[in-house]
This record gives structure tokens, sequence and C-alpha cells, in this order.
């Protein structure tokens, strides 16, 4: 516990090598993941890197004070981040000297987890008034907030998490708190994470953190800048609820694929994070939902709360649902009310709160509730996923967003199949007229009805209900066209401090741009990163080169059957 609350986020850590026994043992743990597997389900594990359970007393205001060496040197802990040395530490050198309460001095385990000069000892977080090192290095509500400049700390987390990988075949972390962690760990980590599941046989082990900011923009860093694979899309939550409530129209979800630019790396992947509409945290989805809608309820509450469903399982990425939204369950708020279980309730407020699609629960139990439209409604989107691979991982091209419609076009660039997905929250249904990369007849998965034959220029007319969606599967392939030069520019952006090399291409058959940039004077291109969507952009931080630095850049289109086609050559001077 601390304060007056239990700890009940499980992020109060004390012992990291084995289960919770709150929980049940590690066997029982070991069982539960070798029936998921056999259940052909992947196991993902939640955890933190950043602190462990408050037993530590550093201070009660956070302290800026420069670390200091135990001879009383200072230093600068940035420097040594992955490097096989560190200063030698003393207690009595830290910004807010710790110390421990009688009889908690070896409660931790693993061991290195009590030595003191392991924690960065700066005292709370404020969130109010904090800098970017405060929320690095203080302690989030108090928790110890773990050294992981330090070399000793970064591979005791190392073993920590490799250890639980090898013991369960794990499928996954999704890591808490990864704002409040340095920049050079993750590129450390990671890897670590990524070799220890290979050895077991796990060799699509995903990674993903969790960053709670909804600028694109500065989320986006930690992906591109300091390493992580992927974070959590809590700027599609902001969105999506929204556009799903019908408190904001089709730009904001137009917007929030466009700036998928600025999560791509040289990798070439399309980005693909984990997306939702609510959580354990800020409150569920039909909360969410309900409050940016300005307080729906009932039936117009289910409508919107489908669509932003049909958002979440249509659009890129990976659709994640909070358990008991698939019964309806609302809450009245963020965290502790966002956190009913499924077994019979004794909290009264819980028994009598409204629910979407069924009544309140009562006394019973949620797991007896089979009837609700929500749940029918996930089936139905999951097995969509599953028939159409395209639907999760195919090309995402925005092509109409206007008042309350969005249109977007999905391509599999296996298949080189197209579907087409149309949205609308509002109060009417509407008819647009959409270019898409397909002409000939199309066949409905989803929505009211057909929308004719694509004419040979590649438009079609659609009319899409309202506060619903149509999905269509094209009957034929996309259109194939022989790759032409693409125009190239490279300027300042106008949202970061980044330079965007921007590349135009023209017809209607889909093609993917990839950048690459050279130093002068060398022959080597690297690849900047692979767009496949309007506007192709590749993204070049000035903070990577040297000041006034002469580099060339380049785009390269290919098309689907692989002809490709490279722009002019330009020449760009880092400011």
């Amino acid at each position: 516990s601390q304060g007056d609350s239990g700890g009940y986020h499980g992020y109060w850590g004390i012992d990291f090598t084995r289960v919770d026994p709150h929980l049940g043992t590690d066997q029982d743990f070991a069982d539960f993941t070798s029936c998921a597997h056999s259940l052909g389900m992947k196991v993902i594990l939640d955890v933190v890197v950043n602190h462990t359970g408050d037993i530590i007393q550093d201070g009660s205001t956070y302290s800026p004070a420069p670390y200091r060496d135990c001879h009383g040197k200072v230093f600068n802990p940035a420097r040594y981040v992955g490097k096989s040395t560190f200063p030698c530490m003393s207690v009595k050198y830290m910004p807010n000297p710790p110390f421990v309460l009688p009889g908690l001095a070896h409660v931790k385990k693993p061991a290195w987890l009590n030595d003191l000069t392991n924690y960065h000892d700066r005292g709370p977080v404020d969130f109010s008034s904090c800098s970017q090192a405060c929320f690095e290095q203080g302690d989030v509500f108090g928790l110890d907030d773990l050294f992981t400049e330090k070399p000793a700390v970064v591979n005791g987390l190392v073993q920590i998490y490799a250890d639980w990988i090898e013991k369960y075949k794990l499928d996954g972390f999704r890591v808490d708190t990864a704002r409040h962690v340095n920049a050079g760990f993750w590129r450390l980590w990671d890897p670590k994470m990524i070799t220890a599941a290979r050895i077991v046989g796990v060799h699509d082990f995903q990674i993903f953190g969790e960053v709670p900011i909804t600028d694109t923009i500065e989320q986006s860093t930690y992906v591109r800048d300091r390493g992580l694979p992927s974070v959590l899309d809590f700027p599609f939550q902001d969105a999506a609820a929204g556009y799903a409530s019908g408190g904001s129209s089709a730009l904001a979800m137009l917007h929030r694929l466009q700036d998928d630019d600025y999560y791509r790396t040289p990798a070439g992947n399309d980005p693909t994070p984990p997306t939702f509409l609510g959580n354990h945290d800020m409150g569920r989805a039909a909360f969410e939902i309900a409050q940016q809608g300005g307080g729906l309820s009932g039936t117009a509450l289910l409508q919107h709360l489908e669509l932003g469903y049909d958002l979440l399982y249509l659009m890129r990425g990976a659709p994640v649902v909070y358990y008991g939204d698939e019964v309806g369950m609302i809450g009245t708020g963020g965290d502790q009310q966002a956190r009913q279980d499924m077994f019979p309730t004794q909290v009264s407020d819980w028994q009598t709160q409204p629910r979407v699609g069924s009544p309140p629960i009562g006394t019973g139990s949620s797991f007896d509730v089979t009837n609700n439209p929500i749940e029918d409604e996930l089936s139905l989107l999951s097995r969509l996923r599953d028939e159409n691979p395209a639907l999760a991982t195919g090309w995402t091209i925005p092509r109409y967003a206007k008042g309350g419609v969005l249109v977007v076009s999905r391509i599999d660039p296996v298949t080189r199949l197209e579907y087409v997905e149309a949205f609308n929250n509002g109060a009417a249904r509407a008819t647009v007229r959409v270019q898409t990369s397909t002409y000939g007849s199309w066949t409905t998965l989803l929505g009211p009805g057909g929308s004719g034959n694509s004419l040979a220029s590649g438009e079609m007319s659609l009319t899409v209900p309202a506060v619903g969606v149509v999905l269509l599967k094209a009957d034929e392939t996309v259109v194939l066209g022989q790759a032409e030069r693409p125009g190239l520019t490279v300027a300042a952006d106008d949202l970061s401090d980044l330079f965007a090399a921007t590349a135009t291409a023209s017809g209607i058959a889909p093609v993917s741009v990839a950048f690459a940039y050279r130093r002068a004077g060398t022959t080597a291109w690297h690849r900047i990163d692979v767009d496949t969507s309007q506007p192709f952009r590749g993204f070049i931080d000035p903070a990577k080169f040297l000041r006034h630095e002469r580099i060339q850049v380049i785009a390269i289109e290919r098309t689907l059957d692989g002809s490709i086609a490279a722009s002019t050559v330009v020449p760009f001077t880092v400011p």
C-alpha cells in the first residue's frame, strides 16, 4: 500500500523474481501462459522499468541538484549511458540523501534493488511544473525511480525481464511509464529482450510503451529518436473518441492518419501501434465517448460506441479492448472508477451503474452476460480482420474527410486488393464521391448496401448511413502502373523542428516512396523512411547532422509490380 491507497495498479513492485502471491504461484502463471498458447493466443506482460515500490525515503520535494560521485565531484549521468563504467556513488552525495525505515533495507529482490544509489533519489515529480529531467528522474507518485543511466541498473533490468521471457515464453511487453525513462535506455534494453525471446523460439516479440501524450509530433520522438519500437496510440484515442462521439469532424482523424509519417523510421515498416478508445487510467471507451459527445446515453451512446469500435478495428494498428467493455461497462471516470471486475460485486455503486446495451448488473456476474450488442459487434469486426489481413496491416490511404464523413482505402500489397472504409458520425446519411485505385465492381462486407461500380477513372459514389459505416472489397486487383519519376522538395516542416522531404506521385496506382540521404563527398545512401500514402514525406532531423553540413536527398517510387523510378537528387544544407 501507499498512503491511503492499496497498490491496485500492480506497479508497487518489491520482488521482481516471482509472481505476486496475491495472484497465485509461478506455476499458476506457467499453466496460464501454456493454456493461452495452446489456444493460439499471445501473452503480453505489463512491465515497469522506471521504478519499484515506494520503500526509499528521499524528500518531499523534487531536487534539481547535480549528481556528484563518491568524492563529491559533479558529473553528468547521460555521458555514461551505454558505457561499461560509471562513477562511484555515495548516499550522502545524492540530490536528496535517501534512507529506508527499519526492517526494509533488504526487502527488494533481486538484491541489487536494495542499493540506494541505484535510484535517482530526487524526490517526487511535480506534474504541474516539471522539466524533462524531472519527468525522467523524479519519483512518479513517490515510487522509487531507478537510475536507468547506470550500467548496473540496465544490466539488472535486462536480467530480470529476460528471465521472465525464458521461464514463460512471453510474446511481448507493454512497458508502463515509458515516458519517464531516460532517452538512451531503450536502445540498450529492447534488443536484449528481443534476443532473449528468440532464444526461446519467440521470433515476433512485441514491445510498446505507455507514453500518454496526445500530440503526435511530441509522442513520435519516443519512437523516432529514443528507440521504442512502438507506443500506445494516445493521439488516435483522442481523435477517434472525439470523432465517434460526434464531437469533432473527420479532419481530426485525417490529421492523425497523416501524422503517422512522424513515426516512420529507416526500418521501412508502416506504423502499427496498439490503438484503443479508453483504458484503465482515463476511463472506459463508453465513458470517453459519452463525455466527448456531450452526455450521450441509451441508444445514441450505443450507436456512437459501435462507430468507435468500427474505427478501432478497421483502421491500421492493433486494437486493444479493455475487459468489461464488451458487456457494456461505462464507469464514472478514470483510474479507480474504471476497474470494476467481472465477478459479482458487493460495491453498491457498481451494482446500480448504467451500462450500454445491458441493464445494471446488480448482484449478478458479468461473465453471464452473453447477449450484449457490443460483444456481437466486436465478434463481427474480429472475424472481418481475421478474414481480411489488409484491415490490420494494409496500406492506409485517406480518400475523403469533410464534415462527418471519413473515407479510407486499405491496400493489401500482397493480394493487390483494395478495401474502402467509409464512416459517418453525422445524424443524416451522406453521399460522397471518392477516388480509388481500382475500377470495377465491389462486394459489401459491412454496412447497408453496395456502391455500384468504380468508373474507369477510379472514382466511385458512396452512400454512408447516419452514425454508421460501409466496408467494401474490390472484386478486381488495383490498377498497376509503371513507376514515374516523382517530384521532390526539401523544406522546413510547418509543425515541428524537422525538415520534410516531400515527394509527389501521379496517377491512381498505389505506390510507396522511399527517402534517402547521403553526406557530401560520400557514395553511401542512408534510408530515412518509406511512405505509402499521400502526402509522401520523409523527415530529416537537423540535430543528427553537423551545422551547415551539406547532404543530398533522393526519393524512389515503387509500384506494386516492382517497377521503380527515382527523383532528381536534391541538395540540402542543414541549418
